[in-house]
């Protein structure tokens, strides 16, 4: 076992790699090397132990000598007898501040780089750890952020590991004075306008000042605490979507009655994993709880706007949206011959049931074998008093029907509505999909058309 108390990285990196994670001795690892103390250890370590490594180097080109460092990173990695590549971060990268922008290009570009089984080991270690939960909290983070960071999560097709969570940022250090190792300094480590050095240069010395030395260690400590009440949150969500989307396909839709029988802390907690799941912001606390009301016993249609989240309540189902839906299709008439094409909005192909067509990730299997042989179809909207028939025959009132699917009054007049030549309604995107009445030995698969979609059916028809 590791020595917790003056734990040596080699020990620690063979603890966790073989024993803990039941790696092979055999893989070969990526390892994220930015030339520094930490990831020099790590580099030094592994090299150590005999691992199979490529080092990767990310090149933020935000200092003069950044060019330098990477070559530095290059030569360390090269006398290791490691082969290194150099990746690139733009320049313009989506974020709240520059650290942010920095960690989410890093991640980035090491995403790209992962296959599946690929590892990628990192140097955080226990002080980054306690920063991460510091900051967290002063942005008011959920249970998610106060776990702050994981030991292993997915990256791209792999897997990110950091098997140096529980040694502190000292011992690393030591350890490569001990072995006469140097490493590189980046002046943003004592850059003021970064609140990760604001913390690590301001917060960390007056908590030693004022009596609690292992104070890194013990809130680390606590951020592993939550970190399992989060494995715990993550079964019991699992539980449900299994109970609610027993398919496997998670909605956008989803009962209110399912909802109230639930503890308003268990509400919240749902709320917050579905909305990510669909990958929707989570609101703040107010806000969250403005649409945990809208979810309240009393009936009737409801809306809810605030930023990056709309929500409908109509009777017993609550639908949400990162935007509201604006599913453009041209008025058409179309015939869905095989094997596929594309209209003025939309794909389609024809292909077996259980076999989703390449390109269609988002689509709907509206029809079977011959039973759209020879059809015209057509898109349309809704026109006052339009009425559809049922496949039983019957005529119903279009409105009806808009009303059944839960499509709300402000996007009736937008969403595009696919007819047959019988005036039976096919699909509405999003919203309603007819059941076939055969399947055959081939169904239609159809899609709304964005980019990706419209670039591998030219490519299909070309």
């Amino acid at each position: 076992m590791v020595s917790w108390a003056l734990p040596e990285p080699e020990a620690c990196l063979r603890q966790r790699l073989f024993s803990d994670w039941k790696r092979s001795p055999e893989q070969t690892f990526f390892l994220a090397c930015s030339g520094g103390a930490d990831s020099t250890a790590l580099l030094h370590a592994a090299y150590t132990l005999g691992l199979r490594v490529q080092v990767l180097h990310v090149n933020h080109h935000w200092h003069p000598d950044s060019e330098r460092w990477a070559e530095q990173v290059v030569a360390l990695a090269t006398g290791y007898g490691y082969p290194c590549r150099i990746l690139d971060l733009p320049a313009e990268q989506s974020g709240e501040g520059p650290e942010d922008r920095a960690r989410r290009g890093r991640y980035a570009l090491f995403a790209a780089e992962m296959r599946d089984g690929d590892w990628l080991l990192s140097a955080q270690h226990q002080d980054d750890q306690a920063e991460t939960l510091i900051l967290q909290l002063l942005r008011g983070a959920g249970i998610d952020g106060l776990a702050a960071m994981q030991e292993r999560r997915p990256l791209g097709a792999g897997i990110l590991a950091r098997p140096f969570l529980g040694l502190a940022r000292e011992q690393l250090r030591e350890y490569l004075r001990q072995r006469g190792i140097v490493w590189l300094e980046d002046p943003a480590n004592a850059d003021m306008r970064y609140a990760r050095t604001r913390v690590r240069q301001h917060i960390w010395p007056l908590l030693h000042e004022l009596g609690w030395p292992q104070a890194s260690a013990s809130i680390a400590r606590s951020a592993g605490n939550v970190a399992d009440q989060l494995a715990v949150e993550d079964a019991w969500y699992a539980q449900q979507l299994r109970q609610i989307w027993p398919e496997g396909r998670v909605g956008s839709r989803l009962s209110v009655g399912y909802l109230q029988a639930l503890h308003p802390p268990l509400q919240r907690v749902f709320l917050r994993r579905w909305l990510r799941v669909l990958g929707i912001d989570v609101p703040d606390r107010y806000h969250l709880e403005r649409l945990r009301q809208l979810c309240a016993s009393e009936q009737g249609g409801k809306r809810l706007e605030m930023p990056g989240l709309y929500a409908w309540r109509q009777g017993d189902q609550l639908q949400v949206w990162g935007e509201l839906p604006n599913t453009v299709i041209s008025s058409q008439d179309w015939q869905p011959h095989p094997p596929g094409g594309h209209g003025d909005g939309f794909l389609w192909r024809w292909g077996r049931a259980d076999q989703r067509p390449e390109g269609l990730d988002e689509s709907a299997v509206i029809a079977g074998g011959g039973e759209l042989q020879g059809q015209t179809l057509c898109w349309s909207w809704r026109q006052p008093g339009a009425r559809y028939r049922t496949p039983t025959g019957q005529h119903r009132p279009l409105k009806k029907l808009l009303l059944e699917a839960g499509v709300p009054p402000f996007l009736r007049d937008t969403v595009p509505i696919l007819w047959t030549e019988a005036e039976e309604i096919l699909w509405i995107p999003g919203f309603y999909q007819r059941n076939m009445v055969s399947r055959g030995d081939e169904v239609l698969w159809l899609a709304v058309a964005n980019n990706s979609y419209e670039k591998s059916c030219l490519q299909a028809d070309a």
